[in-house]
């Protein structure tokens, strides 16, 4: 008997699919619902599908904002889903603590030649992908000369580059009880504007290379005529994604989860389907997610452009 995921969305509906994959030997339903940046929309969807799927895949924004094991949740997101009472919901948060953890090693050990020539790297958002941004501190040996951190450039928009894990870790702790109480649209772009440009601190892009954090981030604020021969560590891209990445020269696209079809699994779509896979009814521990990840061999794919 098969399983049934959706993926709702507080994302565009342009890039919404509904289709079926194979993993572990068992048959997945996978769709996504976008609802145009409508929260209202939102919650009255997610509430008429509760009991009727295997899992929800939280999209378009996160269940929670993390400090390494310490989660915060998003006050305007839990106003929309507090009253799920049925079926399980994940955001992505135990992929993005596991593969995208170890992400950079396995680009260090996949493409030697590439981190000989340069380990710079812009990290677009810490409190987004903890994991990544940890993994990418290790892989730039603790040299802040080599990092950007973008939670104030990008995130909240204050103008401020961040170069250390541990001035991270302090704003983290500072800002986050208060972030996580904000209106969401103030944290990340929902609806039309996640299809905006809006080239910004160009010069970081200019002087990295590679970029890593969420695809949407990337997108709008990358400036097209400096991204040749860039390396995007991201997630949840599209066949047109890539062929406008490779259109402007990025290099490689490293994502975290499979492509199937010519689309990146989203983070929280993974997790869901791997929920569903583990009967379980509840969000999984690291420890288990490891396990499927591993019996599943899922590991992150680099493509070439």
């Amino acid at each position: 008997m098969s399983k049934h995921i959706i993926s709702v969305s507080l994302g565009s509906s342009k890039r919404d699919f509904k289709k079926d994959y194979v993993l572990g030997g068992e048959t997945i339903i996978a769709e996504r619902i976008g609802t145009d940046g409508s929260m209202k929309k939102y919650r009255e969807l997610i509430l008429k599908l509760d009991g009727t799927v295997d899992c929800f895949g939280i999209g378009g924004f996160d269940l929670f904002l993390r400090r390494g094991e310490r989660r915060y949740k998003i006050r305007d997101v839990w106003k929309i889903v507090k009253d799920v009472k049925e079926t399980p919901m994940v955001d992505g948060g135990g992929i993005k603590s596991t593969i995208e953890g170890n992400i950079m090693q396995y680009i260090e050990e996949k493409l030697p030649e590439e981190v000989e020539e340069s380990r710079s790297i812009v990290n677009m958002a810490a409190v987004d992908r903890w994991g990544l941004v940890e993994s990418s501190w290790e892989f730039v040996d603790h040299n802040r000369k080599l990092i950007t951190f973008g939670d104030l450039l990008w995130g909240l928009q204050l103008g401020i580059a961040l170069h250390r894990m541990s001035t991270i870790k302090l704003v983290a702790k500072m800002l986050l009880p208060v972030v996580s109480r904000m209106p969401f649209s103030m944290i990340y772009p929902t609806g039309d504007k996640q299809e905006e440009h809006k080239p910004t601190k160009v010069k970081y892009f200019k002087r990295a290379k590679f970029i890593a954090g969420d695809f949407h981030f990337i997108k709008r604020n990358m400036p097209l005529d400096v991204m040749k021969g860039k390396i995007l560590v991201t997630n949840t891209t599209t066949s047109e994604d890539i062929e406008l990445l490779t259109n402007i020269g990025v290099k490689y696209v490293v994502t975290s989860t499979p492509r199937i079809e010519g689309r990146s699994f989203g983070t929280n779509v993974l997790e869901a389907c791997i929920v569903a896979l583990s009967g379980e009814n509840r969000e999984l521990t690291t420890e288990e997610y490891v396990e499927f990840l591993n019996k599943l061999s899922i590991e992150p794919l680099i493509q070439k452009l």
